[in-house]
């Protein structure tokens, strides 16, 4: 049944609009009479065009798909961003580095251009299927129910442009005008969920350009190898004497066991004097106005390393053992001898980067030592147990304490001691001669005039009474500035020559802390010429003082126990010669102050020497079945790992921005499944856009604009999109109340 149209004039004038006329309809959300027709029959190209529009469509994900799995994994590209075979050797440790990092920035430039313009393309190509997606969307609502508002019609032409979204239409038009027939709210919230989908591909569509940029253009970043697990730590040899030649080459087993340890003179006596004479060289440029002491540095096997003194009162030393394993892969790594490669170290990947950090866990040493000038005062108690008290110790600088020392191993079995002398003789001076005693105590208690923190200390010592001794160093209550330097405390007291007072000292005392910091050395010649290794992720707060055997010290200086240093040796020399100086602290001028500092590195120097000889036993990593009972124990027996860092281009997810990218293309790629689904429903019976514009030109007013006012009250007009009978689609407005009549004629 065709409807009929008949010409309505309007009071005021003679309308040219048609209205359908049928009988009234109970029922205003009836749709107007679709007339029937035959079904349409569509041409090969528009099914090929339909199924090209679906699968380019689809295929945007395919790009978007490689990079996201790119960044997920951190694909490591090499040194170049054009290295193509993944192959682009930087030559990082020869001697033409520099000129082969100038040929590969160049191809980075063009690489990184070439990307920029892939994003461009990548962007443009999400416009294209976000525009068909609202496209399509919007044919669905106008083709059903009372169908699309006006104001939605050219949504897939103007949401790309951000301030779309403040447009009044995009909210407005989902609502009836007030002469609309009511409508059903799930019908409202569904035009809403449309505006809201605009307004998301409105954000999209204008963040899509960077977000394909972040994810398209790789980075310069710094990118760890799997960390291998090197072997388990059970501890270090501190405590005890050195008793294996393992440690020292040019030593016999005997003559460690016999505590002769000038044997290491050879190795590692040279490389003591050359730090103090960088320190003595130091002090004399630091006196300037813009100087500065800097460390000295010590050599193992290929590498060298200082002491790290950043972290406050601490100062941490590389442990020798832990450097000559990182040697031994050192030379491997820049090619100066030739040896197959671990399977988890190849040389293709350290080639292919532009530059390769070695990085190794180890333990390491760090030592809290101050020194000051005082006298002593010895009281032997019986042959394996004494009490010796120094004076002039302080914390501040203001307040002066006595510090005194439970010695001997009937006090406690760790208690050991070694002591040397330090003899010169020069035709010019009188014969020098000073013995060097070196302690360690388990126990100190401190003292001044007014206060001895409850141990009663200061009575047994001025009265020289007999006193339970044992109670005397367990009952203080020390403040913490005393009490972190009253256990486990190491003292080397040093006799100054030239005195008439034999009880004259100078003496430091140290308090020795462990840790687990990473070793990392620089392979490229460029950037480190000197092959340094720093120590990193260094504790701000050591808790646990160690156990120190004081025959590392003698090791550290070659000299035997109740032996004489050789008075040759230029360390010696200065170490005598500024001894007075250092007694006297009081002194300002600039002599004293320098001889003062000179002997502060002689002794640092010293000691740090004594703390890197020390070796550490380990045992085979735990198996993957042990790892949870290996991390229960990790602050004890620590796992430690060795890996490199490498300087590489890559993709990756580091930054923030990269975050949002991949959120963006993440909400991007759902919209593309969600255009390529409604494709599918809609099948090859969708509209072209000048299908759409010819039913508008064709569609006659018919009244659906009468008495709405401009602006947003003409987008909520709803017109429905129907077929003819010729199969020419047109527009039907929706009914308005009162104004619609339907009759029917046969």
């Amino acid at each position: 049944m065709e409807p009929v149209y008949e010409r309505i004039p309007s009071k005021h004038e003679v309308s040219t609009s048609y209205q359908p006329v049928s009988q009234y309809s109970p029922n205003p959300d009836a749709d107007p009479v679709t007339p029937a027709s035959p079904p349409r029959q569509h041409s090969r190209g528009r099914v090929f065009r339909h199924w090209l529009w679906q699968i380019l469509s689809l295929l945007w994900l395919a790009p978007i798909g490689t990079l996201l799995y790119l960044n997920f994994r951190h694909f490591v590209i090499g040194a170049s961003v054009w290295c193509p075979g993944g192959d682009c050797n930087a030559e990082s440790t020869t001697d033409g580095a520099i000129q082969r990092a100038q040929q590969l920035d160049r191809n980075d430039h063009d690489a990184n251009g070439a990307l920029q313009f892939a994003a461009k393309f990548l962007e443009v190509w999400f416009m294209f299927v976000a525009t068909g997606l609202l496209y399509d969307i919007g044919l669905l609502f106008a083709r059903q129910g009372r169908g699309l508002p006006l104001g939605y019609l050219l949504t897939h032409l103007e949401f790309t442009d951000v301030r779309y979204i403040f447009n009044p239409l995009l909210w407005t038009s989902p609502w009836p005008h007030r002469h609309s027939v009511p409508e059903k709210r799930v019908r409202i919230m569904k035009l809403y969920i449309f505006a809201m989908l605009t307004a998301l591909l409105t954000i999209l569509a204008n963040l899509m350009g960077p977000a394909t940029a972040v994810l398209v253009l790789p980075t310069l970043q710094w990118i760890d190898t799997p960390h291998v697990l090197a072997h388990t730590f059970n501890g270090t040899s501190v405590m005890y004497a050195p008793q294996t030649d393992d440690v020292f080459y040019n030593c016999t087993a005997a003559q460690l066991s016999a505590r002769n340890y000038s044997c290491t003179l050879e190795m590692y006596g040279p490389g003591l004097d050359v730090q103090a004479a960088q320190g003595i060289a130091s002090t004399k440029q630091a006196y300037s106005s813009d100087g500065s002491i800097l460390w000295g540095v010590s050599q193992e096997e290929a590498l060298q390393f200082s002491y790290n003194g950043t972290q406050g009162v601490l100062t941490w030393i590389a442990n020798r053992q832990v450097l000559r394993e990182m040697s031994h892969e050192f030379l491997k790594t820049t090619g100066f001898f030739s040896t197959s490669e671990p399977p988890e170290y190849p040389d293709r990947r350290y080639n292919n980067s532009l530059q390769t950090i070695l990085q190794h866990q180890g333990p390491s040493l760090g030592v809290q030592s101050n020194c000051y000038s005082g006298n002593l005062t010895d009281f032997e108690l019986t042959d394996d147990r004494w009490v010796r008290c120094y004076t002039g110790w302080t914390f501040d600088g203001y307040a002066y304490y006595t510090k005194c020392l439970r010695l001997g191993q009937g006090f406690n079995d760790t208690n050991y001691y070694a002591q040397f002398s330090l003899s010169v003789v020069d035709p010019e001076v009188p014969e020098y001669e000073t013995g060097v005693g070196v302690y360690f105590a388990d126990k100190a208690a401190y003292y001044n005039e007014t206060e001895d923190f409850g141990s009663g200390i200061r009575a047994c010592v001025e009265t020289s009474k007999d006193c339970d001794w044992d109670l005397v160093f367990e009952s203080a209550q020390l403040p913490p500035e005393l009490k972190n330097t009253s256990v486990n405390v190491g003292i080397v007291s040093y006799q100054v020559p030239g005195t008439s007072d034999d009880s004259n000292r100078v003496w430091c005392d140290h308090v020795t802390y462990q840790s687990f910091p990473t070793y990392s050395v620089d392979t490229r010649p460029h950037s480190n010429p000197q092959n340094l290794v720093t120590l990193n992720d260094l504790p701000g707060n050591a808790t646990i003082p160690q156990v120190v055997n004081p025959d590392w010290f003698l090791a550290a200086w070659s000299v035997d126990n109740d032996g004489i240093l050789d008075g040759d040796r230029q360390i010696v020399k200065e170490l005598i010669r500024v001894l007075p100086a250092a007694y006297e602290t009081n002194s300002t001028d600039k002599d004293s102050l320098l001889d003062y500092w000179t002997f502060l590195l002689i002794h640092t120097y010293a000691l740090g020497q004594s703390m890197s000889l020390v070796p550490y036993s380990y045992s085979p990593p735990p198996s993957p079945m042990n790892a949870k009972e290996a991390e229960k124990d990790k602050n004890v027996h620590p796992v430690l790992h060795r890996w490199a860092t490498m300087h590489v281009w890559a993709f990756g997810l580091s930054g923030r921005t990269s975050k949002l990218g991949v959120a963006v293309v993440i909400l991007g790629s759902l919209c593309v499944l969600a255009r390529f689904f409604i494709g599918l429903r809609i099948g090859t019976s969708g509209l072209s856009t000048v299908e759409v514009l010819a039913a508008a030109f064709e569609h006659r007013h018919q009244g659906e604009f009468d008495g709405l006012e401009a602006g947003t009250h003409l987008g909520k007009v709803r017109y429905r999109v129907a077929e003819g009978a010729e199969g020419r689609q047109r527009f039907i407005p929706e009914r308005r109340i009162g104004r619609w009549s339907h009759v029917s004629r046969t």
